[in-house]
Order: structure tokens, then sequence, then C-alpha cells
């Protein structure tokens, strides 16, 4: 934990270097895990906010462009950074700095597969797996979220009739048709349990024959 935050107080030393904001399909083919649930800068911020003792000044998270969970092992961590090559400082069997990213407890493990890598609207959060891509931007009023499937009828039954999304209740969806793809866009409401993202959270019935 001593070396993460020596890690991040010298990156802070020169956020002069501000960060990029990637597209939804960008994020998805650079993500080092198959499997992931990504929170760009905005989200980090939040979940920080969220669990530390004291606020942190925004000042602190201009040095990210977002961070990668590995969704098979949530204490595997890539954190992306225009500054990440100051992270081959700390380097060790836990810190890893490579390709833009800096890798806390994990190496990179593979590409995902981009069937359900469209460009999208939202890349407030992102949960992708071998099942379904979810994108999701948080509002002040409302949240909105588009969910990429393949389309079969299982999958289409549950985007038409399911009530919620990660806890929060929909208030609008439409489905669409696309080929072998469904996307469902929805409007939730406000806010998402961004502190407590776990498998459960996000858990949806959706397959693939894959």
């Amino acid at each position: 934990m001593k070396k993460i935050v020596a890690i991040l107080s010298v990156l802070t030393l020169f956020s002069g270097c501000i960060g990029n904001d990637y597209s939804s399909v960008e994020i998805v083919e650079n993500s080092p895990y198959p499997e992931f649930i990504y929170l760009n800068k905005d989200m980090i911020k939040m979940v920080v906010n969220k669990t530390s003792e004291k606020p942190v000044s925004d000042y602190f998270f201009i040095i990210f462009d977002g961070a990668y969970i590995d969704k098979n092992n949530y204490s595997k961590l890539a954190v992306r950074t225009p500054l990440w090559r100051f992270g081959s400082i700390f380097v060790n069997d836990d810190i890893k700095a490579k390709n833009g990213l800096i890798f806390l407890n994990s190496d990179f493990v593979g590409t995902p597969d981009l069937k359900y890598n469209m460009p999208l609207n939202y890349n407030d959060i992102i949960v992708y797996n071998k099942n379904y891509g979810i994108f999701i931007e948080i509002g002040h009023e409302y949240t909105s979220a588009e969910i990429i499937a393949e389309n079969l009828s299982r999958n289409k039954y549950f985007m038409e009739h399911t009530n919620d999304i990660a806890g929060k209740n929909i208030i609008n969806r439409t489905i669409i048709e696309k080929d072998d793809i469904l996307i469902g866009t929805y409007v939730l409401e406000s806010g998402i349990p961004i502190g407590d993202i776990n498998n459960s959270l996000f858990k949806m019935d959706i397959t693939s024959t894959s």
C-alpha cells in the first residue's frame, strides 16, 4: 500500500500532463483483461471519495484516464495514465508499468472478445464479459445504460422484462435487433452504488453461444 501511495504522489507532481478521454470502443480494445469492469476518472473520484476518510482534491484525479478491474479477480487492477512510465520507478512483483498502464497485483492477461464492442455513447462505467457488454453514464437526474448481447430469445426476453439494472429501476427502454446482436438502451433511476461494485451487482441473466 505504501508503494501505491508513493506512485500516486509522484504522478501527482507531474499532473500538468492532462489525461485523455477515450471512446467506449478504445476502452474495450485496450483492456488488458478479457473480462473487466472499467471506471473512468470521474468514477474513480467517486469511489475514492466514498471509501476515503477525507475528501481528496480534484487536482489529484487529473493524472488518471481510468482504471480496469479484472472481473475474475477484484484484487487485480490496471490504471491508465499518460504518466505510466513513472510507474517503472516502483516496479516489483506487485507493480508493473507497460503500454500506458500501471498494473497493481496483476499483469496483462489477454484481450477481450470484441463482438460486443460497438461505438456507444456511454463510458463512465463499462462491464464487459463473455456474455455481454454494459455501458453506463451517470447523470444528475438519470442514469443511462446500453446493453449489448447476442440475439438469442432468452437474452431478448431478459432485456425486455428485467425491472432494474444494478439495482436501479428502469424508467424507459428500447431494444433493437441488429443482425446477431441485441442493443438495449435504458434510462434508469439516478445513481449507481459505485462503491459496492462486484460480480453480483451487474449479474445479468444473459448468455452466449460461445
